[in-house]
């Protein structure tokens, strides 16, 4: 059965506001809480951009289902070494039910903070290293060293750590990137649907992990879905708003101003709004689409809460749409 999860979004609500939401989805029969983890937010307007690392440590106190970033960026902001020693301690302190989500990033993790905002290549470089490093660091008893192109470990040793090490999932939308999962990942996390996914991407997670010797079922596969629910469908659409910026495929973009990234989303089309946003103003609706995506192949399926009126959705899930799935 495909699991139903919740995306906490530290664009669109405060951290104390995600808190509450979080509580809520738990409540509602959600089983994991995801949380991104980026410097600026996708939007401008009314937008927030809590820390996700600090958030992580006051969820996992008030909520009892795993919980993860969706996704950390494998980029010079953030050494790998210090991601490692961060998840290690979330992992020994909350029921060693942590997850670290990495991805290759964003330009607005980078570019607010000086650094370059570098090709894909490298960028895709730079998370293959930072998943030698995180593992290396994880699974090494003694002092470990790396010396890549990117990133230098020199004689590190992390002093605390949990009994197991943390999962670590990797997030892609193309089968170059989603490789990386076949030799280092536990799981998969997309934005992707239909066949681009179930004919480019899952047949390359599979084949890759197996030329690793590994079983392709063990691998996790998450859909990263954004919803809107409201009675009033168009109120429903309207309140995707502050994500129409995703249409636009700003993510390999060297966007990183939040009002330019804003000026983009302005630019989607209405077929474009409702082919990429779950949007709905009956909870039939919900449960079909989500099933839908099921029989893609995905094992889960995370939930961004962009409703106007947000408990109503986490209300509504809990008592109609996941006990029919």
């Amino acid at each position: 059965m495909v699991s139903i999860d919740y995306m906490a979004h530290q664009e669109q609500y405060s951290p104390s506001q995600l808190l509450r939401f979080s509580e809520l989805a738990a409540d509602n029969g959600f089983e994991f809480v995801w949380t991104s983890d980026h410097f600026h937010p996708w939007f401008h307007t009314d937008a927030e951009a809590g820390f996700a690392w600090s958030w992580l440590g006051a969820a996992a106190e008030r909520i009892d289902v795993p919980i993860g970033t969706c996704v950390t960026p494998a980029g010079e902001h953030y050494h790998p070494a210090l991601m490692a020693q961060a998840f290690a301690t979330l992992q020994e302190m909350h029921d060693e039910r942590v997850v670290l989500g990495l991805s290759t990033g964003e330009a607005m993790n980078e570019k607010p903070m000086g650094h370059e905002w570098p090709d894909y290549p490298v960028r895709r470089d730079r998370l293959e290293e930072t998943l030698d490093i995180v593992h290396g660091l994880w699974e090494n008893d003694d002092f470990y060293s790396y010396e890549g192109e990117h990133f230098t470990v020199d004689d590190a040793k992390l002093y605390t750590m949990p009994e197991e090490r943390p999962e670590v999932q990797i997030a892609a939308n193309g089968p170059s990137t989603a490789s990386l999962t076949g030799e280092y990942g536990d799981g998969f996390i997309t934005v992707k649907t239909g066949e681009e996914y179930t004919e480019r991407m899952y047949p390359a997670i599979r084949r890759y992990a197996e030329e690793e010797g590994r079983d392709p079922d063990a691998i996790e596969t998450t859909l990263l879905v954004i919803a809107s629910y409201d009675e009033d469908y168009e109120k429903a659409r309207a309140a995707t708003r502050p994500w129409w910026a995703t249409t636009q495929n700003v993510f390999d973009r060297a966007m990183a101003n939040p009002k330019e990234i804003e000026a983009e989303g302005e630019k989607a089309t209405e077929e474009e709004i409702e082919g990429k946003f779950l949007i709905a103003d009956d909870p039939s609706d919900i449960a079909g689409q989500l099933s839908a995506y099921a029989e893609m192949g995905f094992d889960r399926i995370a939930l961004g809460n962009t409703s106007p009126e947000p408990e109503k959705f986490f209300e509504v899930m809990g008592d109609e749409v996941i006990p029919s799935l």
